[in-house]
């Protein structure tokens, strides 16, 4: 950036000695300023895409004689000053930031969802949380979740699940591992690459009588393409562009199932019910005891995976009233 600005400067300088030397030097010629844009890449903004070129472009006739054109130097160091100052304000706040690569980052699913706000919730949800279960946090549970993304989005790319079942709901599992064997037929392989997870909190709890809702907000960039299993070739994306992904992740479990102690259950190792090392059937059930882990009758389990699109709804808060406010609300009704 400094090498463009000083050419920049040194254009002027020339251009500026050269009207001093010859009047009206700037006759009929058009000077266009342009690449200069550059892209902004923030290393923690949820929303931050960049890949805008800006073009300055006008056209400048001196007046014909030698002293006609004194007008013109004003304009021009005017014009300077305003090219100088852009290109200083696009690349303000880049130290620190993403490493732009090739096409830059973009957002996806054509920029849709980009309105909608899920709010960060997460120390009021922790509290809610942690008056049933004293073990639960906001860190490890985010902790978690990065985890389950990371694990989801590599076994898509291997086009196996089977690494991740524990920690899928049966629906989402089934639903899930139909399209993977539909790329399969396809001969299509995903790849994601350069994966990275900017922000993650939680945003929503609702809670019935049988289960709780756990919705997560994460924010992901990476890169993301296709290929022909017989040939390799690329057959859509690219190898430079990173995508902006923006998500909802609800996990599920069981009314009454607490957090152990030092985050046993969200570990993915053991059947939460006997202990056994986890080794589970196509059904989702633990082969040494019998028990479906997948259910979220044992732990949580993500239950739905989507990325937020114009449509998508805030679930808020939404808890059953305590017996004694029931009861309050009983009586008031009488």
């Amino acid at each position: 950036m400094k090498k463009k600005i000083a050419v920049i400067l040194a254009v002027v300088l020339v251009a500026i000695c050269s009207f001093c030397v010859v009047g009206g030097a700037f006759d009929a010629n058009d000077y266009d300023y342009s690449d200069f844009g550059s892209s902004d890449f923030g290393s923690d903004d949820d929303w931050d895409f960049g890949g805008s070129t800006t073009y300055y472009g006008d056209s400048y006739n001196g007046g014909g004689s030698g002293g006609g054109g004194g007008w013109l130097l004003p304009i021009i160091i005017v014009v300077v000053i305003i090219v100088i100052g852009t290109i200083l304000s696009k690349n303000k706040g880049q130290g620190g930031g993403n490493t732009p690569v090739g096409g830059g980052v973009r957002p996806a699913n054509g920029g849709q969802g980009l309105k909608v706000i899920l709010p960060d919730r997460t120390r009021e949800i922790e509290q809610i949380i942690k008056k049933h279960d004293p073990n639960f946090t906001a860190d490890d549970f985010t902790a978690f979740t990065k985890d389950v993304y990371i694990d989801i989005q590599t076994a898509w790319c291997n086009r196996d699940l089977t690494p991740v079942k524990p920690v899928l709901h049966n629906n989402l599992y089934n639903t899930t591992a139909k399209q993977v064997q539909s790329k399969i037929d396809q001969g299509v392989i995903y790849h994601y690459e350069s994966i990275a997870i900017n922000t993650a909190y939680l945003t929503s709890y609702v809670k019935d009588e049988q289960y709780e809702y756990l919705t997560v907000y994460l924010n992901a960039r990476f890169i993301d393409y296709q290929t022909d299993e017989k040939t390799g070739n690329i057959i859509r994306g690219d190898k430079n562009t990173r995508w902006d992904f923006r998500y909802k992740m609800k996990f599920m479990r069981t009314v009454g199932v607490l957090t152990k102690s030092g985050s046993d259950d969200m570990q993915g190792h053991n059947c939460p019910n006997c202990g056994a090392p986890l080794e589970i059937s196509s059904t989702g059930v633990c082969e040494y005891c019998g028990s479906t882990v997948t259910t979220g009758l044992y732990s949580w389990v993500l239950s739905d995976f989507m990325t937020v699109r114009d449509d998508t709804k805030d679930d808020g808060i939404r808890i059953p009233d305590s017996p004694e406010d029931k009861n309050k609300n009983d009586n008031n009704n009488q």
